[in-house]
């Protein structure tokens, strides 16, 4: 069971000027009983703005309008935006706005709800890959892995292109981050493994590639990766001259 809460927030003086963050927790609870629920032991853990919140509901009363008649969301203020008790009413209209969410896959499902699960991390992740802090972009990179795994099916484009997206970062970082992500590169390569959709498979060859350089690195035994890259081109399939992991997965349209 999806549950969204928002558990905390926080002041934050930002470069131009100060704003609340928001914390929001994405958890998928077990529901034993009417009684007793079981709560998620790893939840996923981010921060949004209100304005994140507010183009998130603007998004889906434009893509999704009859799925949020009912729904009622905070207006702008110029004045009082760090008043406690306008905190705590946002806090309660984001949480309305979540659980529609969380019980509705159109509305999971939208470019709207994608962008806002997805973005915020994958622009600072970039930022950081851009300017070589590779350790400080797969924190992120994993953050964003986690959250988008609690909101999204395992092998939804969303959540595959974000898993892609950590090991392209160790491929980006020259190996110097093949140990920490060796794990996440095996995980990729189970999920692929029952993977049809044609757009896909397209990052599969790129993925394969990238995973033999960092078996490569850590002194792993790399042979099944090159034979599975040989069956492939012996079925057709353009394994050579393929773009990298970074630039295939950047290329992948990510809505569900």
């Amino acid at each position: 069971m999806l549950k969204f809460e928002i558990v905390s927030s926080r002041t934050v003086e930002g470069d131009e000027k100060k704003f609340v963050a928001y914390m929001l927790q994405a958890r998928r609870d077990n529901k034993e009983s009417k009684v007793y629920e079981l709560y998620d032991p790893d939840p996923a853990n981010v921060e949004r703005r209100y304005t994140h919140f507010l183009d998130l509901y603007n998004g889906l009363k434009k893509e999704c309008p009859v799925l949020l008649n009912n729904v009622s969301f905070p207006r702008k203020m110029m004045v009082g935006n760090f008043d406690p008790n306008l905190i705590s009413t946002r806090c309660a209209a984001f949480e309305v706005l979540l659980d529609l969410i969380s019980n509705e896959s159109r509305l999971r499902d939208a470019p709207a709800s994608i962008t806002f699960f997805q973005d915020i991390e994958l622009i600072e992740a970039k930022r950081l890959m851009n300017e070589e802090k590779f350790d400080q972009a797969l924190s992120v990179l994993e953050t964003s892995f986690k959250l988008l795994n609690k909101v999204y099916t395992d092998r939804s484009r969303v959540v595959l292109s974000a898993l892609c997206r950590i090991v392209a970062c160790a491929g980006a970082s020259g190996g110097a981050l093949a140990g920490p992500v060796e794990r996440w590169a095996q995980l990729a390569l189970r999920r692929y493994e029952a993977v049809s959709d044609s757009d896909l498979l397209l990052i599969y060859i790129p993925l394969l590639y990238t995973c033999i350089s960092i078996w490569e690195t850590l002194g792993r035994d790399k042979s099944k990766l090159v034979d599975e890259l040989n069956d492939l081109r012996k079925r057709g399939m353009k394994v050579d001259s393929v773009p990298s992991l970074m630039e295939a997965v950047d290329n992948l349209n990510t809505n569900v």
